[in-house]
C-alpha cells in the first residue's frame, strides 16, 4: 500500500512537471508598447479691434486688443454720438469651435446717459473661420443734460467651446 502511494506521488509530480514543460513550449510572451499623442491644436482668439465709425468731436482713442482681450476708451461730445468698434475673433487652431456664453455688463452706478450695444457674433466657428461683431458706445440722444458722472465702464465675457462632434 505504501509503495503504491509512492507509486502515485511520483506519477503526479511527474505529470505537474510535463504539464509545467508543456504549458512553458506552448506559451508566447507578447510585448506590446504604445505611444498616444495629441495633435490638436486649441486656438481661438481676438486678431483685431478697430474704430469704424467715429464722428467729429469725438475721440475712439487707440483701442487694442491681446489674443484674450480687447480694450478701448470712447470720449462722446454729445448726445446722439457713437462710436463703432469693429472686433474680430478668428479659430487659427485645428478644433472647430461653438459659441457658448455670451456676458456683457455695464457698470451699475455709471450713467444713463451712455449705452452699449453689440452686434451679433457667428454661433459656430470652424477652422480657419473667423467673425467681426461691433460694440456700439452710444450718448443717448434724447439727453436733457450732462451728468455729474460722465463714465460707464463694460465688461464682457465671450466664451467659445469644442464645437460638438468635432
Amino acid at each position: 500500500m505504501r509503495k503504491n502511494k509512492i507509486i502515485i506521488l511520483i506519477a503526479f509530480l511527474m505529470t505537474i512537471i510535463l504539464m509545467a514543460v508543456g504549458y512553458s513550449t506552448f506559451a508566447t510572451d507578447f510585448t506590446i508598447n504604445a505611444t498616444a499623442e495629441i495633435t490638436g491644436e486649441w486656438d481661438v482668439r481676438i486678431t483685431n479691434i478697430k474704430a469704424t465709425l467715429v464722428p467729429d468731436g469725438c475721440d475712439a482713442g487707440t483701442p487694442s486688443f491681446t489674443k484674450d482681450s480687447i480694450n478701448f476708451s470712447a470720449k462722446l461730445n454729445k448726445p446722439g454720438d457713437e462710436i463703432i468698434y469693429e472686433v474680430t475673433i478668428e479659430n487659427l487652431g485645428t478644433i472647430d469651435a461653438e459659441l457658448q456664453t455670451i456676458i456683457f455688463t455695464e457698470e451699475i452706478d455709471g450713467i444713463e446717459e451712455i449705452n452699449y450695444t453689440t452686434s451679433e457674433l457667428k454661433k459656430d466657428l470652424n477652422v480657419g473661420d473667423s467673425t467681426t461683431f461691433n460694440i456700439i458706445v452710444t450718448y443717448v440722444k434724447n439727453s436733457t443734460s450732462i451728468p455729474d458722472v460722465k463714465t460707464k465702464t463694460l465688461t464682457g465675457i465671450i466664451q467659445y467651446v469644442q464645437k460638438e462632434n468635432s
